[in-house]
């Protein structure tokens, strides 16, 4: 066995023992005598801590063994069907490494060696990357342990208030393995309080904006640029709204959203809001007079070249409402794929002056053609996060 595999399996045998040790040497050497042995006040305190146990080791087994997803072999991005595409070539973003095309909000994991569809991060506790098919382990993993370790802290710290007031008023002390593990346990929950609380408020962010960890650090990137004033303003399209956020990794019943279930979906197509996609108006009036290009059938050997410079200030995603459905007057259109009720079609509007040459022989489709792509879906870093074309330098403040 690889020595990295390895490690791997003696972390996850370490978490398993930590927790197996903190939650029943609490319970056998300090709880269960505080609370006077067998009885039913006893039972009905430690009940919901064993319950709280058990979904820890139920969901870490699931976020450990289930595949976060994979991208399915000679997957082609559908070209009637919003996509992500790479920011400097508009071109579908494309792996090399694993010489496959990337569904949206998919990242190439170096520690698993191959892509990964949602990727949030890999995380060397679980010994797995926590991407589409495992972040609702993952969330109801760290929210168990937290809600047990706080749990237990309280019994400790009760058991502890007592042996002082034994020790003040009557001179009397636990006994040494009573006192050696109502140290030891008190320390470790309060250690996994903090640190998983502080992880847990991270993803509790995350799972309310429908944020990955990846797409968070681009948000950041991308508003440090904006104050910089090279784009004019930073769209993540993904944030649906607190509920469906919410039942997009949780599951749709809320009264399960804490009992283990497996995702809704395939991880290779994602619901997106309508919210920040503004109306830019008409493009002539902008003065955008430019031809328009909505899709690029490519074929050769040479690369896509897009002329960043030239796009307009004005160029911006725009739709116009007609009836329920939204069209493009000057734009060609692209459909959005897998909107909730709350969402509306969205059309895409492409942006103006792109000039191209022929593309990557690696990207091509296997008769030879570059799939159409949405040119104006123009992103930052890994196309997760949307955001404006660059201002003209006449147009900074």
């Amino acid at each position: 066995m690889p020595w990295k595999e390895c490690r791997g399996q003696l972390v996850v045998a370490t978490v398993i023992l930590l927790t197996t040790f903190i939650s029943y040497t609490s319970q056998i050497f300090v709880i269960w005598p505080f609370l006077g042995g067998a009885s039913l006040h006893t039972l009905f305190i430690l009940i919901p801590l064993n319950v709280f146990v058990i979904m820890i080791y139920l969901n870490y087994a699931l976020v450990c063994l289930t595949d976060p997803g994979t991208v399915p072999v000679n997957w082609i991005p559908d070209s009637q069907t919003h996509m992500e595409v790479k920011r400097s070539t508009h071109e579908p973003r494309y792996c090399r490494t694993c010489d496959g095309y990337k569904p949206p909000r998919t990242h190439h994991c170096r520690s698993c060696g191959r892509c990964i569809l949602k990727m949030d991060h890999h995380c060397p506790w679980i010994n797995n990357c926590v991407g589409f098919a495992n972040y609702g382990h993952f969330i109801r993993f760290i929210v168990y342990v937290i809600v047990s370790a706080i749990y237990l802290f309280i019994l400790l710290s009760c058991r502890l208030a007592q042996v002082i007031r034994e020790m003040d008023s009557h001179g009397t002390h636990p006994s040494p393995t009573e006192a050696t593990f109502l140290s030891i346990n008190l320390l470790l929950s309060a250690a996994a309080i903090v640190t998983v609380g502080i992880l847990s408020g991270y993803h509790t962010y995350c799972l309310t904006t429908n944020t990955t960890t990846i797409e968070g650090w681009e948000k950041g990137t991308a508003l440090t640029i904006k104050s910089l004033g090279r784009i004019r303003r930073v769209k993540y399209p993904y944030n649906l709204g607190l509920y469906n956020n919410l039942c997009a990794v949780l599951g749709p019943q809320p009264l399960l959203w804490f009992w283990p279930q497996r995702m809704v979906g395939d991880g290779l197509y994602f619901p997106v809001t309508t919210k920040y996609l503004e109306d830019a108006g008409d493009p002539e009036k902008d003065g955008m007079t430019d031809a328009v290009h909505d899709e690029h059938a490519i074929h050769g050997d040479g690369i896509q070249d897009i002329d960043q410079h030239e796009h307009r200030a004005e160029d911006d995603y725009c739709a116009e409402e007609e009836g329920s459905d939204y069209r493009l007057s000057r734009y060609s259109s692209q459909t959005l794929r897998g909107t909730p009720s709350d969402c509306k079609r969205v059309s895409i509007a492409a942006p103006p002056r792109v000039r191209t040459r022929n593309s990557r022989g690696s990207n091509l489709r296997a008769d030879g053609v570059m799939p159409a792509t949405p040119a104006s879906v123009r992103t930052f870093a890994s196309a997760s996060t949307l955001v404006d074309t660059k201002l003209p330098k006449d147009a900074l403040p």
